[in-house]
């Protein structure tokens, strides 16, 4: 039987019904000749009851595991996890931003990557989390390289979501 099968960072998925499934909804990227989903895609399928997948040795991997696997390989997973999904259930289509020095990319509703430029480029945080200037400047200037606004994305202790859109203003 052909089983979706974690990789170290990436979930390869095998099944083409899945596969199929996953293209059409803008989830996961072709790699070479394969078809991968990252640990968040693949966090937001499981909870949803949209993929099953299994480790090398051919052992299930259930929701609990994967939490506890993308938070030892991914710092603050749960966080981005929480704006992942909210933005999902948005209607946006989302991917991670890790190659961009951020963590998420978001594509305006209704298009997928290739057929729109990113709407947002997304900074989670901790509400005690602290951000300084040379960090925020930075992050503005970059996202502003890549034609993109800038959004922190704001969790709070009861993992509600606040959005805060940032821009660079010039006198």
């Amino acid at each position: 039987m052909i089983e979706n099968l974690l990789l170290t960072d990436k979930i390869l998925v095998k099944k083409n019904k899945d596969k199929s499934s996953f293209i059409q909804k803008s989830f996961g990227e072709k790699n070479k000749l394969d078809y991968v989903l990252d640990l968040i895609e693949g966090y937001y399928l499981i909870e949803k009851g949209k993929l099953e997948i299994v480790d090398r040795k051919g052992a299930e991997i259930d929701s609990e595991k994967l939490l506890r696997i993308g938070e030892k390989k991914i710092k603050d997973f749960y966080k981005k996890f929480l704006v992942y999904a909210d933005l999902r259930e948005r209607g946006y289509v989302v991917k991670t931003g890790f190659k961009f020095g951020f963590d998420l990319r978001v594509y305006p509703k209704g298009k997928k990557p290739g057929q729109a430029h990113t709407q947002w480029v997304i900074a989670v945080k901790g509400q005690n989390d602290r951000i300084n200037f040379i960090e925020l400047s930075r992050k503005v200037r970059l996202s502003g390289n890549i034609k993109t606004k800038l959004m922190f994305a704001v969790v709070d202790s009861e993992n509600d979501i606040n959005y805060y859109e940032t821009v660079r203003v010039t006198p």
